[in-house]
């Protein structure tokens, strides 16, 4: 990489672009951070106790949906139009969930909180193709990964402070403020982008819907009893995104780049490399703090920093190698997936009975694994991206990345459920639930490491 690469990126011409392109990122960081703080006063207060994992469930359907139009709305409407409506979607959300009498409003809210913000990070994914130098991409996105490392300690404490002080209600109203800086901002990084009134993009209602109702059947598999009907109903979800998909190639406008999910293209194998990394790691996240705090007695605001730990590494990781050149990023790139896997294993083994020091040891090993390929894996896909598609490819690596932190949260749902793995917990349950979750994810990082090294075969 060459030398006056890193001051490119300082310049007073690309501040305002790098701060808008974060605000995307850290907006959605934050608002989900402080609702999920927020969210156990809700279903006190509004005695909705079983509608507690609905909240996540339909906002993270809901994200994936908004990611996946992103393509086909910045087509129709320009960047700046669609980050603005993006914004006010994500407010209006806000208001009405703080405004809600009931349970069933605040649902509606999280809706369109998620629509809103699966469209300002696909569409801040974007916008770090078009507003920087392809070389300046992983110190980008190694700032954007600082951002959510600050969103993970800002939004529980901006959401507890409210919660606390005022209500539930004053929580979801910092949330519809967020926005609002980037809504001013944008008008200056975008400040000519034209609306397309003259451009007939239809909306592609059936994609949206079989892409909604399989992420949807997959989230709340888990729910169901036995595991058996938990797993027939995760492979009807995998049917209709297979189905979508499908439709989605022999369309003109193209939700997902047409080579996926192929696995000979460099594009769609990153793409794979970019779902199977949350996939892995969600597996065994979903319980890491649970198993903290009610298996080796942490308290919870210990079981949740040492669960966050992992976005630590990564944000350090991701800094420390963005200066390297296209050698070390080659290096970066084989070796995440391998560190990802390395650390699942020492979590399989420490999580159960081994000292707190080795647990932490292994989520840092996760993280820097993350931090040290993600932003290259992106840059490689970017650059690979056909013509005609470089906005689907763009937003379809976050919207992947949710994908496959869905289907791995139902994963370690229906394994929880399968081995009994409830309060009180027994330390044999745990054990077995332990290394079928971290030894699945470890699995899934040798298929990464495989799919890594054919993406470096391909790109050179």
């Amino acid at each position: 990489m060459d030398d006056d690469t890193q001051p490119a990126l300082l310049q007073r011409r690309n501040l305002a672009s790098l701060v808008l392109v974060n605000m995307g990122v850290g907006t959605h960081a934050i608002v989900w951070f402080m609702v999920v703080t927020a969210m156990p006063n809700v279903v006190d207060d509004l005695r909705a106790a079983p509608y507690l994992s609905w909240a996540t469930s339909i906002y993270l359907v809901s994200t994936i949906l908004g990611g996946a139009s992103m393509a086909l709305l910045k087509a129709r409407l320009g960047a700046r139009p669609a980050l603005v409506l993006a914004g006010i979607v994500v407010m209006a959300g806000g208001l009405l969930a703080a405004a809600a009498p009931g349970i069933a409003l605040v649902l509606v809210g999280r809706v369109l909180q998620g629509l809103g913000e699966g469209v300002l990070v696909a569409l801040s994914y974007a916008l770090v193709r078009e507003l920087f130098d392809i070389r300046l991409l992983p110190r980008v996105f190694g700032i954007q990964a600082v951002t959510w490392a600050f969103a993970i300690f800002l939004g529980p404490l901006a959401g507890g402070w409210l919660t606390e002080t005022l209500s539930w209600r004053a929580a979801f109203v910092g949330t519809a403020l967020l926005p609002l800086p980037m809504l001013v901002l944008v008008r200056w990084v975008l400040p000519g982008a034209p609306v397309r009134s003259g451009d007939t993009v239809a909306v592609p209602a059936l994609r949206l819907m079989l892409l909604a109702s399989g992420v949807m059947a997959i989230a709340v598999s888990n729910r169901l009893e036995p595991v058996a009907w938990g797993v027939v109903l995760v492979l009807f979800g995998f049917a209709l995104i297979a189905l979508m998909l499908r439709l989605d190639r022999a369309s003109t406008r193209h939700i997902f780049p047409t080579v996926f999910p192929g696995l000979k293209h460099p594009v769609s194998l990153g793409l794979w490399v970019l779902l199977l990394m949350p996939l892995s790691h969600m597996c065994i996240s979903v319980y890491t703090p649970f198993l903290l705090q009610f298996h080796r007695g942490q308290s919870p605001t210990v079981a949740g920093y040492l669960g966050a730990v992992h976005a630590v590494a990564w944000s350090l990781a991701a800094v420390m190698v963005a200066p390297l050149a296209a050698r070390g990023q080659a290096l970066c790139i084989q070796a995440g997936p391998l560190l990802i896997g390395a650390g699942l294993a020492g979590l399989a083994w420490a999580l159960p009975d081994q000292p707190l020091a080795w647990i932490t040891v292994s989520l840092l090993v996760i993280g820097t694994g993350f931090g040290i390929s993600y932003a290259f894996l992106n840059q490689r896909v970017m650059a690979a991206a056909q013509k005609g598609q470089e906005d689907a490819t763009a937003g379809s690596a976050p919207t992947l990345g949710a994908l496959g932190g869905a289907i791995g949260a139902a994963i370690a749902g229906l394994v929880g459920q399968a081995v009994g793995l409830d309060l009180p917990l027994d330390p044999q349950q745990v054990t077995l639930a332990t290394w079928l979750l971290a030894g699945g994810g470890t699995v899934l990082a040798v298929v990464m490491t495989v799919l890594a090294r054919r993406l470096l075969r391909a790109t050179g």
